[in-house]
């Protein structure tokens, strides 16, 4: 609002805003004003954490009280124009403020009153939504159809009471800006449906796990070996359980105080570790460079790694993300699922052959989430339809198919075509090669030394057991490990991921394929 001297004849000037283009701008602004208000006290009290509501009332809402306000400005100066050009001489150039005036006086203080609330709810909206930016229900729900999967495996793991900006964008504004410019062409993808799923990893640019990890995590932390405890259950009719306990040499710690060993020794002080990747996913290493303190660097290549590297070879230096890739959206497979499901008492063993029909229904494609839930209910629901098992039978039948179905809901998503296939998870080695994209003895340095596969290098067997025995005391002796369904030497001279990968092609399965589709969780030929 603007301020002018008297006019010669000492009429009072009417303020520049009158004028119909700044009228509408008051009207829009004064009514986004109240409903952003009337938002705000309702997303406190009642619609907490609803990512549209927060949507609305902190980023849409705020853009439409900025045009309001420009509408206001713009018509002053339309209306600021046309009267020093149709009064030339009249009014000054500048305005001319005088408080001695009483009616520049209560213009000045309604000026002032309005100016301050436009900025203090600028400030709180400023503040909410950056807030509601950084939230996980804005990375999660908002692109709903894109990033739907992500979030639900993100709610069901470890990190699950961590932001997703703790982790992709970390503390500082310099990522913050970066990751928030980056992230308008994601939104630009969003609005007109040209983004690509599943949405392909390893993430491009992503912040160094040194700057986000390792504000919680850090491998100078020592915490030598763990106990790890894996149970595996049959496709038989009793679903025979398998027990097997190992110590994880986790290590850590710094070689200053006399630790820096175990599995964390790839990553501590003193030593740098540079590889390779033939192909995006990080699957394929021919090329790896290990440095340790002040000795020169070794190389180890595979026999088909190119001897120079090619010219556009990306060197990358190892840190906890080349194992730990999917710290938070991980998607677990079938087997996995109804091995750890049944452990935990989740699944019940008692119904005959739940293992084998359970990875069944599974294991099957389908072309979206009702279909899929409907085949697990009519599949498994025929299968044990004169199931006998007293009088909650049918209760416990429906449980488990209950079960399944909110199982298969957390990890496979078929409208965007994602499940575990599509994201190796590098950890461990059983359905990805994980430790054996290095560790596969084939990796090899001029002088001869070569990457081991020695199982002891990261892991010890404690215990085994199997049947009824699988419930009962841990032994705690060291033992070689032996293979379950009566294959006990099945697994030499192969990874595990040959058996238990996307794609089993293992002479072992060929040469025992009775055996080894029993191994995998599939009814026998």
């Amino acid at each position: 609002m603007a301020f002018w001297r008297r006019y010669p004849s000492g009429e009072i000037p009417p303020p520049l805003s009158r004028n119909l283009i700044s009228y509408l701008g008051w009207a829009l602004s004064f009514s986004v004003a109240t409903l952003i208000i009337v938002l705000t006290a309702a997303n406190f009290l009642m619609f907490r954490g609803n990512p549209y509501s927060s949507l609305v009332t902190y980023l849409v809402l705020p853009g439409i009280l900025a045009f309001g306000v420009g509408l206001i400005l713009f018509g002053v100066y339309l209306e600021w124009r046309r009267r020093h050009k149709t009064a030339p001489g009249v009014y000054p150039p500048l305005p001319v403020i005088d408080v001695n005036q009483g009616w520049q006086r209560r213009r000045l203080a309604i000026g002032l009153v309005l100016i301050t609330l436009f900025f203090g709810l600028s400030a709180i909206g400023t503040y909410q939504a950056y807030q509601f930016t950084e939230s996980p229900s804005f990375c999660g729900q908002v692109c709903h159809q894109v990033m739907h999967p992500e979030f639900a495996a993100y709610h069901y793991s470890p990190h699950a009471r961590v932001s997703c900006t703790a982790c992709h964008i970390g503390s500082g504004a310099k990522w913050y800006v970066k990751t928030k410019l980056t992230g308008l062409g994601q939104v630009w993808a969003v609005l007109t449906h040209s983004y690509e799923l599943p949405i392909q990893t390893p993430v491009a640019n992503l912040r160094p796990a040194r700057q986000t990890c390792e504000e919680c995590h850090w491998p100078e932390k020592f915490s030598d070996s763990l106990e790890k405890v894996i149970w595996h259950f049959a496709s038989d009719q009793v679903n025979t359980a398998y027990r097997y306990n190992l110590l994880l040499k986790v290590g850590g710690g710094s070689p200053e105080l006399g630790l820096g060993r175990g599995i964390h020794w790839h990553i501590s002080s003193g030593v740098a570790i540079r590889y390779w990747a033939r192909d995006r996913q990080r699957l394929d290493i021919p090329w790896v460079e290990v440095t340790m303190g002040q000795t020169p660097p070794r190389v180890y290549r595979s026999a088909d790694c190119p001897d120079p590297l090619p010219q556009d070879a990306e060197i990358r230096t190892m840190d906890c993300i080349d194992c730990h890739n999917r710290p938070s959206h991980i998607y677990r497979s079938s087997l996995q699922l109804i091995d750890d499901s049944m452990a935990h008492a989740v699944l019940n063993v008692s119904l005959p052959y739940l293992k084998r029909n359970a990875a069944e229904v599974l294991a099957e494609s389908y072309p979206n989430t009702p279909a899929a839930l409907k085949a697990i209910a009519d599949t498994l629901g025929a299968k044990y339809r004169n199931v006998q098992q007293g009088p909650r039978g049918r209760e416990l039948v429906d449980q488990n198919i209950a079960m399944l179905q909110t199982l298969y809901q957390r990890n496979f998503f078929p409208d965007q075509k994602v499940d575990w296939r599509q994201y190796p998870n590098h950890i461990g080695h059983y359905e990805f090669p994980g430790c054996y994209r290095c560790h596969n003895d084939r990796h090899q340095s001029a002088d001869g030394h070569k990457i081991s596969n020695d199982c002891e290098l990261c892991h010890e067997f404690v215990d085994q057991a199997e049947g009824v025995a699988a419930y009962g005391p841990v032994a705690y002796r060291k033992g070689e490990y032996r293979h379950p369904l009566n294959m006990p030497d099945i697994w030499r001279g192969h990874n595990c991921t040959d058996c238990h990968g996307p794609s089993a092609t293992t002479p072992a399965v060929a040469a025992k394929p009775e055996q080894a589709a029993l191994a995998v969780g599939k009814s026998s030929p």
